[in-house]
Parts: C-alpha cells; sequence; structure tokens
C-alpha cells in the first residue's frame, strides 16, 4: 500500500507479508509509524489471518478513526485498489510497490502502467504493427509517442484522427492525391502516409474509416506502398503503422463496421491502456506532477481531503480528466499556497461522513470489498442499472446497493463495455 503524508512530502510504501498482526500509529512502539496531529498513538491495526489472502485494517477506538473507499469504517477487508484514510495520511492499495516514475517522455506511471506497457518496448524496434486498446484519456497518443521514441526511427511522428476526416477526401488525406486531381486540387498532396516516410503513423478512431477505405488501408498495409489519387503509379512507402480505439476492434467487427482481414492484418500486438481507476495509487503522483509542471516548480500544497476525494473519484475521462482538473484548480486559485477539498468541482465528490448509531457511536460499519461468490452481481442487475442511469457508475451502485469499487469489479468481470452503454444513453436523447 502508498501511504501519502499529509504535509506534501514524498509517499511511504507499507508492506505486509505473511500472517499476523502490524499496529499503525505515531507511537514510537507501533510497527508502522506515521506523524501527523491526526493520527492517534495506536490509530489501527493491520490483521492477515494464516491462508487469507486479503489483510484486515481495523480501528483501534482511534479518534478519528478510518475511511475506506470514502466510507466510515470500523473494520475492512482490504483489496488491491481500495482508498484508505488513516488520520491525515491516505492509501491506496496496490499490488506492487514498484517507483513510480518516468515511463518515457511526457508518459508517468508506476508498476499497472509499466506493465501495460512493457511490450510495446520489447516490440518498438520491429516491423509489428501495433493495436492500442483504451478508453478515452488513457493516453494512447502519448503511448505512441513512446513507442516512436523506443522504435529509433528516424522519420517524424504523423497521428491522424480518422474520425474527423471527411468521408469524401479521406483517401486523398492518407495516401495523397496530384494536383488536379479532384475539384479544388489546386496543389498535391504528400497524403498521410508518405508525410510519415520512415517513422511512425498513428491511426487514432480506425473503425470510424468507411469500409470502402479499409479495404485500400489493407492493401496499403500488404503491399508497402501507396496509391495516391491521379497518379498512374503507386509509391513505396516505409511506414510504422499504429492504430488505437477506445473500443476493442474484435467488438467493431462483429458488428459490422470494421474488417476481420484488416484486424487480422493490424494485430501484430494489442495492448489495452489501463484506466486511471486501475491505478488509483498514481493519482496523488501524477496530480503533483502536473502541479509542479504547469507552475515551473512552485505549485501549492494540497490538504489530505484532496487527496482522498482524487482518490477515490473515478474518472471516467482518466489522465485527460485529471490534466484538466489540475489546469482549472491553477488557473481559479493562482494565488493559493493550498489547495483544499473546497477548491474542487462537485463531481469530484466528498467521501461519506462518518455514520452514527444512536446506541453505539462505535457500533461496528464494516466495509465488504471481498470477492466471496455469494455476492456476485449477476449481469443482467449490474446492465439494467447501468442504462437506468445513463452510465453512471455511481448512481448505478447506489441503485443496487452497493459501493462503487464493487461495481466496477462487478463491470470487469462481465467484461461491461461502459462507453457502449452511455453512446445508448445518447443515442436516445
Amino acid at each position: 500500500m502508498w501511504l501519502f503524508p499529509h504535509n506534501g512530502l514524498p509517499p511511504s510504501a507499507l508492506y505486509w507479508e505473511g500472517a499476523g498482526e502490524r499496529i499503525i500509529g505515531r507511537d514510537s512502539e507501533c510497527a508502522i509509524r506515521l506523524d501527523g496531529s491526526e493520527v492517534s498513538r495506536r490509530h489501527a491495526a493491520i490483521r492477515r489471518e494464516k491462508d487469507v489472502v486479503l489483510p484486515l485494517l481495523v480501528d483501534l477506538d482511534s479518534r478519528n478513526g478510518i475511511r475506506v473507499n470514502g466510507e466510515a469504517a470500523v473494520s475492512a477487508q482490504l483489496d488491491v485498489g481500495d482508498v484508505v484514510r488513516i488520520g491525515g495520511w491516505i492509501g491506496v492499495v496496490a499490488a506492487s510497490a514498484a517507483p513510480f516514475g518516468e515511463i518515457a517522455p511526457g508518459l508517468f506511471g508506476g508498476k499497472v502502467l509499466q506493465d501495460a506497457v512493457a511490450p510495446l518496448r520489447q516490440a518498438a524496434p520491429s516491423p509489428l504493427t501495433i493495436v492500442l486498446e483504451g478508453e478515452t484519456g488513457t493516453g494512447k497518443e502519448v503511448v505512441t509517442r513512446a513507442v516512436h521514441a523506443w522504435s529509433g526511427r528516424l522519420g517524424p511522428l504523423v497521428a491522424v484522427n480518422c474520425a474527423a476526416l471527411p468521408e469524401g477526401l479521406a483517401e486523398g488525406e492518407l495516401f495523397g492525391y496530384r494536383r488536379g486531381a479532384f475539384t479544388g486540387a489546386d496543389r498535391a498532396s504528400p497524403g498521410f502516409f508518405r508525410s510519415a516516410q520512415g517513422g511512425t503513423l498513428l491511426l487514432d478512431e480506425v473503425s470510424d474509416l468507411p469500409l470502402p477505405l479499409q479495404a485500400k488501408l489493407l492493401r496499403v498495409l500488404q503491399e508497402g506502398e501507396v496509391q495516391p489519387l491521379g497518379e498512374t503509379r503507386p509509391v513505396a512507402v516505409d511506414v510504422r503503422i499504429v492504430v488505437a480505439s477506445q473500443q476493442p476492434l474484435m467488438d467493431a467487427v462483429r458488428e459490422g463496421r470494421f474488417r476481420g482481414d484488416l484486424l487480422a492484418r493490424l494485430d501484430g500486438l494489442t495492448v489495452r491502456l489501463p484506466p486511471l481507476r486501475q491505478r488509483k495509487e498514481d493519482v496523488p503522483l501524477l496530480f503533483s506532477q502536473l502541479l509542479r509542471e504547469h507552475t515551473k516548480g512552485r505549485a501549492p500544497a494540497v490538504e489530505g481531503d484532496v487527496v482522498e476525494r482524487l482518490c477515490v473519484h473515478d474518472w471516467p475521462f482518466n489522465v485527460r480528466e485529471l490534466v484538466q482538473l489540475a489546469r482549472q484548480l491553477l488557473v481559479l486559485h493562482t494565488n493559493e499556497t493550498l489547495l483544499r477539498a473546497a477548491d474542487l468541482p462537485a463531481r469530484i465528490g466528498a467521501p461519506d461522513a462518518p455514520a452514527t448509531v444512536a446506541s453505539s457511536p462505535k457500533a461496528e460499519v464494516r466495509v465488504e470489498v471481498g470477492h466471496a461468490s455469494g455476492d456476485r452481481v449477476e449481469l443482467p442487475t449490474l446492465l439494467a442499472a447501468l442504462r437506468a442511469s445513463g452510465g453512471n457508475v455511481a448512481r448505478a451502485a447506489a441503485m443496487l446497493g452497493i459501493t462503487r469499487q464493487r461495481a466496477y469489479r462487478a463491470m470487469e468481470s462481465h467484461a461491461v463495455d461502459l462507453d457502449a452503454i452511455r453512446g445508448q444513453e445518447v443515442s436516445h436523447k
């Protein structure tokens, strides 16, 4: 578990192995010492029974209690991705304590992202075509720049948004054209393929290309040459192809929007980039990095409540949303030396207040985050809640009476396409 302190210092990594108990607090005799006035002398304990994979976090009658995923708790079984609050310290449970760092120029992340892009680093010097899949804002173009840098190719990196290409002009834009090849062609154009000669061409949202153009793209990939409009002879090209898509391309094939033979030709290596909610331990560090970049090292301090809310938020638009949030806060609070929870927009919701029970102020509130088979959320029920909420996971979780964290786990176990559900909602409006 990564622990992020209240005072802006670098995070600490907390490991646990084997069975037993470790006491957390500011007492010198605690196995895990955390400073700060909000931490009790003996604040909490981490316990793990023999042969039990998931540890248990237990409050030891501390003054400020503990929170897990924004909810007050007396004890909670911890799992990867859970967000823990102990006094002024915020912890994120991670599968590994691999350090956060710059994986490639402009690409920052910890163990989850490092593992995802490791095959790309290995394949980059080869001619393999690469397919990048990932939700909006997961950094597909940034990762493409990393692949280009790792490849050692001397030509340029050219990025094309296929969804933005006018259907009638897409062929000429991609493959080039001769002057006078069509009305309005008052000068020749090399096209995107020849502009990327010796380098890398990113075809973003490639499934949005019209089917007839997909057939011509397949021929270019097979023959290694393009046929510019108005020319009588093809032109050889040496280009590394990277394609990107929010939706798995196999889904587009099943829907009849993408050619199966083209996917077979493109699929040299397919990598799915993890959404930000699957690497929550990176969120505070990414946020700090962004603040430093945009203030040239003179970033404001960040209070603990802000860190907790950032970690609990589900980030539907991923890193792009985090980047925009950092920019917004710095513009609206230019002269502030401390960013507070009150500065955050409403969508970055506040954690729940501690539960109160009239008969016993210390009645146990257990946060269940395990994977017991009896707690499985059935697919029809899950889909109904997501559709009723318009794809809002927090509202769907509330309808089902479960935590948002558990709702995401259920979605992942059932391979639910949240973007498709949200798209259905938009199309009905």
